[in-house]
This record gives C-alpha cells, structure tokens and sequence, in this order.
C-alpha cells in the first residue's frame, strides 16, 4: 500500500541490519518409543456417528430457526462494507487516500452487496413445507419424514448458508485489514500496523477471490448441482 512506500528500515540488531551473526544450534531430537497404542479403530465408528448425529440435529436446527439465523447472515454479509467504509473516512480524514484505497472500498461493497444478495435468494429457497416440518417435529423426526429429493434440498440450502457466512467473515477480516491499514502510522510502528501487517493474506484481491470460490459454490448448491446423497 501506498501509504508505507517512503518507509525506511534502519540497520541494527535485526535481520535487516548489518554486522549480523548467525549462530547455528543444531538439536538432537530422541524418538523414544513408549509402545503407546494408537486410536483403535472401534474408536471411530461411534465418533462418526456422533459426528453424523450432530450435524443432523445443527441442520434441524437451522431450518427451524431460519428467519433468526438468515436475520444475522444478513447483517454480516452487509456489515463488512461498513467498516471499509470507516476505513476510507478516516483516511480521508488523515489526508492520506490514495487511488487504490477507493478502489478497495468499492471492492468490499461490491463483495458485500454480491454475498446480501446470496443471502436473500438462499433464504428464498428454502422449501416453505420443510421449514414447517422442521418446526413441528423433533430432529430424528424431521429427518424421517424427508424423502431422498427433500433431504438433497435441505443440505444444499445449508451449505449455501454456510459458504455464504464464510465469505462474510473473511470479508470483514479484509476490511478489518483495510481499517489497521488507515489507521496504522505512516512510520510503521504500533498495534494498528502490526496487526496490519500480520494480516497480509487478507489483501482485498484475495477476498475477491475467495468469496467468486464460495459464491460459486452457493450458486451450484442452489440450482442443484452439488451431488446429493443418493447420488
């Protein structure tokens, strides 16, 4: 970013600077075999059971919640653009904007009105009588009165919600990135540039990315791409 590209690092006693020794340690490690028994393997069929189990009950619940839960998806899918937008007021502010900071903010409200929008065209697939079936019956219920096509649907639908609410929350860790940014000092130093700088894998082109992956994914899970589970 353009804001640190006059910073200088001054040598010393770090790896930047000169004179360095390097000292090399070299460790002997000792595998000692203690004849300890690894997992056994009976272990692992009630753990995917439970696992299965689990998953079934989260399902059961998101659907019978799925006003609440598609409420709050909503708003994070939406939220992310509002703190980039922090962002840019506050470099405004600074009188430190540049070029590319406009452009990034447009990017996160482009990714965050793409992913409002998923949103709302998931929620608008949800089969009405499932959502009702789901709200009427326990889980193990919900699950039996569901034929193979309408078991397809309800695990499509939610793993749309859930890739969806992933490139949400790595949107708001792209403007969490761009707000330490605008915020940080020019001279590199304190906590809003080092958070800044540890989140260097969150540039705005890799969220861009990251979210065309997941959107895409949201869109196969809508129009019944993805296979199902009598596929």
């Amino acid at each position: 970013m353009s804001k640190f590209e006059n910073m200088t690092v001054n040598g010393g006693n770090n790896q930047f600077g000169n004179n360095n020794t390097q000292n090399n340690v070299t460790n002997n490690h000792h595998n000692h075999n203690n004849n300890v028994q690894g997992s056994n393997g009976d272990e692992i069929i009630p753990l995917g059971f439970g696992a299965v189990a689990g998953l079934a009950a989260l399902i059961w619940w998101f659907f019978s919640h799925i006003d609440q839960v598609y409420y709050y998806l909503n708003i994070l899918t939406i939220s992310s653009a509002a703190l980039s937008a922090t962002a840019l007021v506050l470099l405004i502010f600074r009188g430190e904007t540049a070029k590319k900071d406009v452009l990034r903010f447009f990017g996160s409200v482009f990714i965050a009105l793409g992913l409002f929008g998923l949103s709302m065209l998931s929620r608008e697939h949800a089969p009405s009588d499932v959502i009702q079936l789901s709200q009427q019956t326990t889980f193990t219920d919900f699950w039996r009165g569901l034929n193979g096509y309408g078991k397809d649907l309800v695990l499509h639908n939610f793993t749309a919600a859930i890739a969806i609410a992933l490139a949400a929350f790595f949107a708001h860790l792209a403007s969490l990135r761009q707000f330490s940014y605008s915020a940080a000092s020019p001279n590199g130093v304190g906590f809003w540039f080092r958070l800044y700088n540890a989140m260097s894998i969150f540039k705005m082109r890799v969220c861009l990315v990251v979210s065309s992956i997941l959107s895409g994914l949201v869109w196969a899970a809508l129009t019944g791409k993805l296979p199902g589970i009598n596929a």
